[in-house]
């Protein structure tokens, strides 16, 4: 006997467009060939993802407005007063002024170990060698093999464009923001 799935549940979450086709075959049970199929022959349409961003993005606004210690501080004081378009707009901006300020403030730690690995590779490029350990544990000197000098590149300019996108999101130079910036502070910080 064939297995029942919930339609409308799969294609809410298809409409939703906000997991994949594989993360919706694991939340509800199908294969994704089968997602893809049901999408087809019913004709389901990937639309309404902007609406969700759009209403997410707007209670987040009002939660951290209503989170900020002054919107606290007054709720205790008047317990049935709601914060003012204005109110949230101001605490909701605050907010955000902090957690750019942050975020800048990180991009320029980083952009500080960035400048100081690349002075360390230059330093060691310049002189040809490299300590390293012996088997015996004394230190010895060696010349810097071509490999290491790739992936001492590589991970460098990684770590730099990353780090460049970081700053730019930051700074808001960008019109899109493909990734969250503690996505990219991660990765940069897996780069190091």
């Amino acid at each position: 006997m064939a297995k029942k799935y919930d339609l409308e549940a799969i294609e809410a979450d298809y409409r939703a467009d906000l997991l994949s086709n594989r993360a919706m075959s694991t939340k509800h049970g199908c294969s994704e060939a089968s997602i893809r199929k049901w999408a087809l022959k019913f004709g389901w349409q990937k639309d309404l993802s902007g609406k969700v961003k759009q209403a997410t993005k707007a209670k987040l606004t009002k939660t951290v407005a209503e989170t900020t210690p002054k919107a606290i501080e007054r709720k205790q004081r008047e317990p049935d007063a709601k914060l003012t378009d204005e109110e949230i707009v101001e605490e909701a901006s605050n907010a955000a002024v902090d957690v750019i300020t942050s975020h800048r403030l990180r991009a320029a730690e980083y952009q500080d170990i960035v400048k100081k690995y690349g002075a360390e590779l230059r330093k060691q490029l310049t002189n040809g060698k490299l300590k390293v350990q012996a088997p015996n544990g004394d230190p010895i000197e060696i010349d810097i093999p071509l490999e290491y000098v790739g992936k001492c590149l590589n991970s460098a300019t990684q770590s730099l464009e990353r780090l460049i996108k970081i700053e730019r999101q930051a700074y808001s130079l960008d019109d899109q923001q493909d990734s969250s910036y503690e996505d990219d502070l991660e990765a940069l910080s897996e780069g190091l």
